[in-house]
C-alpha cells in the first residue's frame, strides 16, 4: 500500500586514499554516506507524511478509477461493434451498472470531503496583498497545504465524474439499441397467415427439427455417460424426482391448515380480511411449488454438470415455461377461487369464475407450450419459417380461445340477441333478478364489467388478426401474450387492492381493533384511520404501476420499449423549422388525459378520504381540495406541453405579448379567477357559511374559478361571480361562529303587570333548548303605543340556521303563556262593508262580522 524508498547509490572508491587526504580530511570518507542517509530520512519522512495526509476516500477512488475505466473504454468498444443481440446488450449492461453504481458512491464521498477543504481555505482568508502587513507563516503553511489537497482531489473528482457520464451515456446508447432492436424484431414483417409457402416449409422443417431432437438426445447421453456412469445417472434422476416429492408433500401439508380455515364456523361467511389472506397464501402456494421444483432439478444436473449447454437452454426455456403456468394458475386461483367461493374476493359468480379460469389456464398451458417449442427451435438453429408458424399457431390459438370465452360469457350472463330484444321491450333478462343481480345473488358489477370489456376486447382480437394477415407475426404474439397477462394481472390487481384495503382501511381503521391499535402506538384513532388510509392510497398506487409494469414489460421487454415502438410507428408533419411527431401530440394527449384523470382523483382521494378525517372546518377543506385540483391541473398540462417540446418560456412571452389585447375580452374571466383564488385563501367566506349578497340569502355550497354557488332556503342555485363577492358588500351570518340574534316583539294592554310580562318572556327563552345561556336572554319595553306596551325579548340561538324556527317556538310559548296569564294583546278593530260606498250604511243582512 505505502510506496517504497530506497537508499541512493553512490559509486565506490576503488583506489586506496592519499596520504593527504588521509590526514587533511579525517572525516571525508564518511562525510558521503552520512550525507546521503540523511537525505534519503529526510524524503521518506516527507513522502510519509504527505502520504498520511490523502483522506482514504481519495485513495479508495483513486485505486478503482483505472479499472473502471478500463471497462468502461471495453463496453464502448463492444458496443461499437454491429450484430449485437439482446443478450449481447444485456452482459454489456451487467458490466457496466457496478461501475456506474461505484462511481456515484465515489462523487458521494468526495463531494462533502472537496466542500469541507474550500469551506477551511475559505475560513483562513485570501492571501494578503503585497503592501499589508505579512501573516504568519504558519497560516500562509497551512493555506498552500490545503488549497494543494483539495486542488488534487479536485482533479479525481472530476475524473470521476467525467467518467461517469461516459458510463451514464453508455448505458443511454445501450437502452436506446435494445429498444431499437426490440421495435425492429417486433415490426419485423415476415409471412402472412394466408401464405401457403409459410405452412409448406414449416412442415417441410418439422422433420429436420425431430432429427434434430433425436441428434441433441444421443449427444446428451454421450456427454452424460463420460462424466457419471449409469448407475450414477440412476441416482441422480431418483434424488431429482424426490425432491419433487418432497417439495409437493410440504405444499400439500401447507395446504390442508388453509382448506380447513376457508370452510369456517358453522357455515359463517369469512371476513373479508380473512378471505383476502387465505387468497393470498393459496395463490403464494400454487406460485412457488412447480418453479422451485424445476429449478431445483435444474440445479441437481448442472450441479453433477450432466447437462450439455444446448440442453441447458432447452431447459432454461421449460423453466421459464413452468414458470408461466404456476404463476398464472396460482394467482388466478388465489383472485376467482373457482373451487372455494367463501374466501372469492373478486364479485363474480360461482359459474363466470370458472369460465374464466379455465380459458385462462388454456391460454397460459399455450403460451407455455410456445415457449418451450421456442426454445427447442432456439437451440436446434430451425429455419425460420418454423418460428413463425409457430408464433402465428399460438396468436390464433389465443384469438379462438379469447372468442369461445367471450361467447360462453355472454351466453352465461343471458346477454344473447333474444335477451337484448326483451331488455329493449323493457322486460327483464332471464337468470337476473330485477335490480339487475344473478339468481345467485352474486353483485352485478360482474356484468358491467363484462359490456365495459367487449368493444375493446374485439378491437384487440381484430388487431391480432390484422397483424396476422399482414405478415406482423411478432406483433400479433407480443399483443396477444400481453392480452393474457393483462387478463391474469387485472385479478391479481383486484386480490392486492382488496388486501390492502382490508389490511389498512377496513381493520386498523375502522375496525375492532383500531382503539386497541391506536391505544398500542400512542396516536388517536382519527390520526390512526388517517394514517391508515394515506398508506393504503400509497400501497395501491405502487401496486397499480407495478402490476402495470409487469404487464406491459414481461420477457424481455420493457415500458420503454412500447413508447419506442409507438414513436417509430407514428408520421411527424414540419410547420418552419419545427418537426412535430404524430406520435409526440398523441402521447401529450394521453398523458394530459390520464394525468387529468390522476389529478382528479387525487383530489378527490383527498376531499373524500384524507380531509374529512382531520380537524380542518368544511371550508378549508374545500379550499385545500380545490387548491390541489388547481395545482395537479396546472403541472398535468405543463408536463404535456413538455412531452411536445414546447418551451415554456417561450409561451410566456407569447402570452404576455397578446394579455394586452386579450386582456380586454377576458378581464371578467381573469378578475373572476383572481378573486376565486383571494377566496379560497383569504377565507372570507367558506362552503358552508350563511350569506346574504345582492339581495340573495343561503349557503354557499361551492367555490369554483369562475363564481360562488349559493343555494337558497328555497332550494334554489344562485351563481354569484367572484369579482362580487370581493368588491361587493356581503353579510356572513356564519364567519366568525354560527351564533344569531333573535328578536320577538309583544304589544301588551297597559292594564298588564310589566315585571309579570317581562318574567313570561324570560321564562319562554330559558326554557328552549337552543337559546344560549351566555349571554342572557333579556327583555326590553321599547315604546308607549296609542293602546298597547311594547315589548323585546332579545336573545342568542346557538346556530343561526334554526333562528326562524326558534323565533316561531317562542312566538307560541309566549302566546300560551299570556293566554294563560290572562294577558290580552289589544289589536284595532275594523269594519267591513260589502258592496257599498265610504259612509253608506251596509245592505241589509250584510252585518259586520
Amino acid at each position: 500500500m505505502y510506496p517504497t524508498f530506497r537508499l541512493p547509490s553512490f559509486p565506490t572508491r576503488t583506489t586506496a586514499p592519499t596520504a593527504s587526504s588521509r590526514v587533511g580530511c579525517p572525516v571525508a570518507g564518511v562525510a558521503p554516506v552520512l550525507w546521503a542517509l540523511f537525505m534519503a530520512l529526510a524524503l521518506l519522512f516527507s513522502a510519509g507524511a504527505g502520504f498520511a495526509q490523502i483522506p482514504p476516500e481519495q485513495l479508495q477512488v483513486q485505486q478503482k478509477l483505472e479499472g473502471q475505466r478500463a471497462i468502461v473504454d471495453g463496453v464502448e468498444a463492444a458496443l461499437g461493434r454491429d450484430g449485437l443481440r439482446s443478450t449481447d446488450l444485456d452482459d454489456l449492461r451487467n458490466r457496466l451498472d457496478p461501475v456506474r453504481t461505484d462511481l456515484t458512491a465515489g462523487i458521494a464521498l468526495l463531494e462533502p470531503l472537496l466542500s469541507n477543504f474550500n469551506h477551511r481555505v475559505k475560513e483562513i482568508g485570501p492571501k494578503p496583498a503585497e503592501d499589508a502587513a505579512p501573516e504568519d507563516a504558519s497560516i500562509t503553511s497551512e493555506r498552500e497545504a490545503l488549497t494543494a489537497r483539495a486542488t488534487e482531489l479536485d482533479g479525481v473528482l472530476k475524473q470521476a465524474k467525467l467518467l461517469k457520464v461516459r458510463a451514464d451515456q453508455l448505458s443511454d446508447r445501450i437502452t436506446s439499441r435494445r429498444r431499437a432492436l426490440f421495435t425492429d424484431t417486433l415490426l419485423a414483417r415476415s409471412y402472412s397467415i394466408f401464405d401457403p409457402s409459410l405452412w409448406v416449409q414449416a412442415a417441410a422443417a418439422v422433420p429436420v427439427e425431430l432429427r434434430g431432437v433425436n441428434y441433441l438426445l444421443s449427444d446428451w447421453a454421450a456427454y452424460a455417460n463420460a462424466r457419471m456412469p449409469f448407475l450414477g445417472q440412476v441416482a441422480v434422476a431418483f434424488a431429482a424426482l424426490v425432491i419433487v416429492a418432497l417439495i409437493f408433500l410440504a405444499r400439500s401439508i401447507l395446504a390442508r391448515p388453509l382448506h380447513r380455515a376457508e370452510l369456517g364456523a358453522a357455515g359463517e361467511p369469512l371476513s373479508r380480511l380473512r378471505a383476502c389472506g387465505l387468497s393470498a397464501l393459496v395463490a403464494i402456494l400454487r406460485m412457488a411449488a412447480a418453479p422451485l421444483a424445476a429449478t431445483a432439478v435444474l440445479a441437481l444436473l448442472n450441479n453433477f454438470d450432466l447437462l450439455p449447454p444446448r440442453v441447458n437452454e432447452i431447459a432454461q426455456g421449460i423453466l421459464l415455461a413452468i414458470t408461466i403456468i404456476a404463476i398464472g394458475i396460482g394467482l388466478l386461483d388465489g383472485a376467482l377461487a373457482p373451487r372455494e367461493p367463501q374466501r372469492r374476493v373478486v364479485p363474480l359468480s360461482d359459474e363466470m369464475a370458472g369460465l374464466i379460469f379455465r380459458y385462462a389456464s388454456i391460454g397460459l398451458w399455450i403460451l407455455a407450450t410456445t415457449v418451450t417449442l421456442g426454445a427447442f427451435h432456439r437451440a436446434l438453429v430451425v429455419p425460420v419459417p418454423l418460428s413463425v408458424a409457430t408464433s402465428a399457431a399460438m396468436s390464433l390459438c389465443l384469438v379462438l380461445v379469447a372468442s369461445r370465452s367471450m361467447r360462453a360469457l355472454n351466453a352465461l350472463s343471458g346477454d344473447t340477441d333474444e335477451d337484448e330484444g326483451k331488455a329493449a321491450d323493457g322486460k327483464i333478462p332471464e337468470g337476473k333478478t330485477s335490480e339487475g343481480k344473478a339468481d345467485d345473488g352474486r353483485d352485478a358489477r360482474s356484468y358491467t364489467l363484462l359490456n365495459w370489456i367487449k368493444f375493446p376486447f374485439w378491437v384487440l382480437n381484430l388487431a391480432i388478426l390484422g397483424a396476422l394477415i399482414t405478415g406482423y407475426v411478432s406483433f400479433a404474439g407480443f399483443l396477444s401474450s400481453r392480452a393474457l397477462i393483462a387478463v391474469v394481472m387485472a385479478g391479481t390487481l383486484y386480490l392486492v387492492v382488496a388486501l390492502i384495503n382490508a389490511l389498512f382501511v377496513d381493520s386498523l381503521a375502522t375496525g375492532p381493533r383500531a382503539r386497541h391499535a391506536a391505544k398500542t402506538l400512542g396516536i388517536r384513532p382519527a390520526s390512526l384511520e388517517l394514517l391508515s388510509v394515506l398508506v393504503a392510497g400509497v400501497l395501491k398506487a405502487v401496486a397499480i404501476i407495478g402490476i402495470v409494469i409487469v404487464t406491459v414489460g414481461t420477457f424481455g421487454t420493457s415500458t420503454s420499449d412500447f413508447a419506442d415502438l409507438a414513436s417509430r410507428v407514428t408520421l411527424g408533419f414540419t410547420i418552419g423549422s419545427s418537426t412535430i411527431a404524430l406520435g409526440d401530440i398523441l402521447s401529450a394527449l394521453l398523458f394530459l388525459v390520464i394525468g387529468i384523470v390522476i389529478a382528479r382523483a387525487v383530489q378527490r382521494w383527498f376531499a373524500v378520504a384524507i380531509l374529512p378525517k382531520t380537524a380542518f372546518d368544511q371550508g378549508l377543506q374545500n379550499s385545500i381540495a380545490t387548491i390541489i385540483g388547481y395545482i395537479g391541473s396546472i403541472a398535468v398540462i405543463a408536463m404535456a406541453m413538455g412531452q411536445l417540446g414546447l418551451n415554456l418560456e417561450n409561451i410566456a412571452l407569447v402570452a404576455g405579448a397578446l394579455s394586452v389585447g386579450i386582456g380586454f375580452g377576458l378581464q371578467s374571466i381573469v378578475s373572476n379567477f383572481v378573486s376565486g383564488l383571494i377566496l379560497l385563501a383569504e377565507r372570507p367566506i367558506r362552503v358552508g357559511d350563511t350569506i346574504s349578497v345582492k339581495g340573495e340569502e343561503g349557503y354557499v355550497r361551492r367555490i369554483s374559478v369562475r363564481a360562488t354557488e349559493i343555494e337558497t332556503f328555497d332550494r334554489a342555485a344562485v351563481l354569484i361571480p367572484n369579482s362580487d363577492l370581493i368588491t361587493g358588500m356581503v353579510k356572513n351570518f356564519t364567519h366568525a361562529n354560527t351564533t344569531g340574534r333573535v328578536i320577538v316583539a309583544v304589544n301588551v294592554a297597559y292594564d298588564a303587570d310589566a315585571d309579570e310580562v317581562r318574567d313570561i318572556l324570560i321564562g319562554c327563552a330559558c326554557d328552549h333548548p337552543q337559546v344560549l345561556r351566555s349571554p342572557p336572554p333579556r327583555v326590553f319595553l321599547m315604546a308607549f303605543g296609542d293602546s298597547y306596551l311594547k315589548f323585546e325579548l332579545r336573545c342568542v340561538v346557538a346556530n343561526v340556521d334554526y333562528a326562524l324556527t326558534v323565533k316561531s317556538d317562542l312566538h307560541f310559548a309566549v302566546l300560551d303563556r299570556l293566554k294563560t296569564a290572562k294577558i290580552g294583546i289589544p289589536y284595532t278593530p275594523w269594519s267591513i262593508y260589502r258592496g257599498g260606498r265610504i259612509g253608506e250604511e251596509p245592505p241589509a243582512g250584510d252585518e259586520d262580522g
